[in-house]
């Protein structure tokens, strides 16, 4: 299977093209998209060595090596340790919703700060956060290039490309709002899709195939295996798999190829799009 793209000699081209356009447009284009560039690429990176930690987890001689390397997934992914590898005891640690999904009060309606008040939140650099975090904050990037009129029509194909892309591994929610006894609250909107097929609301793409990866490692660190290792490779074969799939994406209407479209795309499109946008140096 294989992803994508323009022809040989257009495909090294056009980015090239787009990115010397959309920088003397704007001055500060290239600042900016050497920052989502940075943010796309560190994505892949922890994703990579999340699954390199699920393939320690499928040879690892115990069960308390395996549950070591599933707390490496689960902090790749939360970017904290959940602090149960020792212990199935507890609940997991995980960032507050205000840190998880922005890391300053920009995403913030102002009507929130009378509850909620100003103070950020303890991590202020997106790429100090797991993948969903760090994903979220690259969104933000990618969605504002769509609503800036002067962004080349090329150029906003591909970075709706790589949305695409990206939502399908962290999901398509997002932090909105409404209003709930004459005050206005935040909330979760789970999807953004209401006109996509039935197939989309059948599917982990809809809430983002790193949702099941975080699923199967707190299942591994909160099974007590009772000395049956085999049963804890399988689960941590279970991780790999579904990290390759964030990695590499699905060819969910089997033609042969994986496209950049909601169900199919992962991070290796999230990669190839944002270079055919010129977003990677």
């Amino acid at each position: 299977m294989s992803l994508p793209f323009f022809p040989s000699g257009s495909g090294r081209l056009v980015p090239m093209l787009l990115l010397l356009f959309w920088t003397f447009a704007a001055p500060d284009a290239r600042a900016q998209a050497t920052d989502l560039g940075a943010l796309l690429r560190g994505l892949d990176t922890r994703a990579a060595e999340a699954l390199d930690a699920a393939l320690d987890a499928t040879r690892a001689p115990t069960e308390a090596g395996v549950k070591q390397a599933a707390d490496r997934v689960f902090a790749a992914v939360w970017g904290v340790p959940s602090g149960l590898a020792g212990s199935a005891h507890g609940a997991a640690r995980v960032h507050g919703w205000k840190t998880r999904w922005q890391v300053n009060n920009d995403a913030f309606d102002p009507a929130f700060a009378a509850r909620y008040g100003t103070r950020p939140p303890a991590v202020t650099d997106p790429a100090a956060l797991g993948i969903i975090g760090q994903g979220r904050a690259a969104r933000r990037h990618l969605e504002a290039l769509l609503e800036d009129e002067q962004t080349p029509s090329a150029l906003r194909l591909h970075a709706g490309h790589v949305i695409t892309s990206l939502n399908n591994v962290i999901g398509w929610m997002k932090m909105d709002d409404g209003v709930t006894k004459g005050e206005r609250q935040p909330r979760v909107d789970l999807t953004r899709r209401w006109d996509a097929p039935q197939d989309f609301w059948l599917s982990t793409a809809d809430t983002g195939w790193m949702q099941e990866v975080y699923a199967q490692a707190m299942n591994i660190l909160k099974t007590d295996y009772e000395g049956d290792l085999a049963m804890a490779h399988e689960h941590a074969a279970a991780l790999v798999r579904l990290l390759e799939k964030c990695r590499s994406g699905v060819d969910a209407d089997g033609d042969g190829r994986i496209a950049p479209v909601d169900m199919e795309g992962g991070l290796a499109a999230v990669l190839t799009h944002a270079a055919l946008a010129g977003l990677m140096d």
